[in-house]
């Protein structure tokens, strides 16, 4: 369980001083254990910018119990969560800990920002790995999948477009990404090629002049700008 609302110092621990805490800029610590390693970092941005943290710290703790967070002995427990991944989030929460070559570089190290992001709802920092991301060359079966899986929908129909256009088909391997269901929705976009001309002949598939963005949209059912 988590405890609710910022928890200033002991005041029998402090000089005697008749100052009040400031609610929001008087950060506490909050402990977390991540793929067997510990982090201690400051507690404000995940109460205050997730969703799904900030609801986590607003229940009360159980009585006679030490909340979780708030001890090495009582960490909260991020099961799954890599811990070079929380590093990455990390980084961008708390930019001033860092140089600015320390931030995320990569399309590896914006990934997992992005993913994190989604799954806890930093919805600032989502904004940023997007915009960050978008300068980057993603393989358009992984930006697919990004799309659905992190919920950025601006992504999904040009990522499938380039899928569609492209030379190679639809292998084992894309529908292990994409899911039976989107693959074989591909497949059939990739064979709405409509005949032009008399003739047909047998050879290598070019079609990367091509726009499949409306057939894309139909098929899936959706409506994308």
């Amino acid at each position: 369980m988590i405890s609710q609302g910022p928890i200033p110092p002991n005041r029998a621990q402090l000089p005697s001083t008749s100052a009040d805490f400031d609610g929001r800029f008087y950060f506490t610590n909050v402990i977390f254990l991540v793929d067997g390693t510990l982090f201690r970092v400051p507690r404000h941005p995940f109460a205050e910018d997730s969703e799904v943290f900030g609801q986590m710290f607003q229940l009360p703790a159980p009585e006679d119990t030490e909340p979780d967070g708030s001890s090495y002995e009582h960490p909260i427990h991020l099961d799954g969560i890599k811990k070079d991944d929380f590093r990455q989030l990390l980084k961008v929460l708390f930019p001033a800990l860092g140089k600015p070559e320390s931030q995320p570089q990569t399309l590896a190290e914006w990934t997992p920002v992005l993913k994190l992001s989604s799954m806890w709802e930093f919805e600032l920092v989502k904004k940023v790995a997007v915009e960050k991301m978008q300068s980057f060359e993603i393989d358009p079966v992984e930006k697919a999948c990004l799309a659905k899986e992190c919920d950025v929908p601006q992504w999904l129909v040009p990522a499938l477009n380039e899928i569609a256009k492209r030379r190679e088909p639809i292998g084992v391997e894309d529908v292990e990404k994409l899911g039976l269901d989107l693959a074989l929705k591909m497949a059939a976009v990739r064979e709405s090629l409509a005949v032009v001309g008399r003739y047909l002949r047998v050879g290598e598939r070019s079609a990367e002049c091509l726009d499949f963005t409306q057939k894309i949209k139909t098929v899936l059912a959706i409506e994308v700008d």
